[in-house]
């Protein structure tokens, strides 16, 4: 029995030593646990950041264009018609494109009053629609029925037909824009000239971008039209809505015509856009034309 109570009273103070030897170091080891490794502050002392924000600042970091201005080149088709709107469009305080049609009563009119104002001109290039002939194109357009040399002197004669043009883009067209054969003849023309192309995308099978691509073709293709419907409201509210449009990996390119309703609306909201930061700039700016690229996100 002596062993036995012996044995027990080593093992109970043992266990006693232990404890407070642990008593006794214990709060040096918490401290220690909580202090901060090469250098840098405890957890608690950084700010709290919204998970949203923590991941806004990692995109603009890695993007820093994503705080620059949004940029819209502006279109107005079907100029050489009427003189008196095109003026009207001239008062608008805004590098707008006109896209003017060839052959008719004042597009050399129209072209000269354009160049004396600084402004950029676009042959508008009438092509066979969908729905040829109940929507007739006008005057020098180009059809499928035509051979190549055919739609070769057409071209010619278009591109002749508009003085101080810069580049092109399409009148209707949804079915011609849709054939590799006839188009690929047309835009080659145009590149031999120097010249570039914007896809009026009137239809979305058009073959335009990747031909363009294949030859080398300075190329850009329209994002919106503003007035089919020439109602001021709609055409309105689509300028507005460009603020709601960021989209930095590219320039917004919209297309109009000069109907009252649309000059009303773009005299009325491009003031608007300008005071929100909104950019307007000539079509030979953008960054497809220029070939300066710039990285985003839409």
């Amino acid at each position: 029995m002596r062993f036995t109570r012996g044995f027990a009273l080593s093992v109970i103070g043992a266990i006693i030593l232990i404890v407070a030897i642990a008593y006794l170091f214990y709060p040096q080891r918490r401290e220690t646990r909580e202090e901060p490794r090469e250098g840098r502050p405890l957890l608690e002392e950084i700010p709290y950041q919204p998970p949203e924000r923590r991941e806004e600042e990692r995109r603009e970091e890695k993007i820093p264009s994503l705080l620059e201005k949004q940029k819209v080149a502006i279109i107005i088709d079907d100029i050489g018609y009427d003189l008196a709107p095109l003026n009207e469009l001239l008062e608008i305080d805004a590098p707008i494109t006109f896209a003017i049609l060839p052959h008719l009563a004042h597009s050399v009119d129209a072209a000269e009053i354009l160049h004396r104002q600084g402004r950029e001109i676009l042959l508008h290039l009438p092509m066979e629609p969908q729905n040829y002939p109940e929507e007739k194109p006008g005057r020098g357009a180009l059809f499928l029925w035509m051979n190549e040399e055919e739609i070769s002197q057409q071209v010619e004669e278009g591109l002749n037909a508009v003085p101080y043009i810069i580049g092109v883009n399409n009148h209707m067209g949804s079915r011609f824009m849709e054939d590799r054969t006839k188009l690929s003849a047309v835009l080659r023309q145009i590149k031999e000239r120097g010249l570039f192309f914007v896809d009026s995308q009137t239809t979305r099978y058009s073959k335009g971008r990747e031909l363009a691509e294949e030859i080398g073709l300075r190329f850009a293709a329209r994002d919106l039209f503003i007035d089919n419907g020439q109602d001021y409201k709609a055409t309105f509210q689509i300028l507005i809505d460009l603020l709601n449009k960021r989209n930095v990996r590219k320039t917004i390119i919209i297309s109009g015509h000069p109907y009252s309703t649309t000059i009303k609306a773009l005299k009325e909201a491009l003031p608007l856009l300008k005071a929100k930061g909104v950019e307007i700039i000539p079509v030979s700016d953008l960054p497809e034309i220029t070939g300066k690229k710039t990285m985003g996100l839409d």
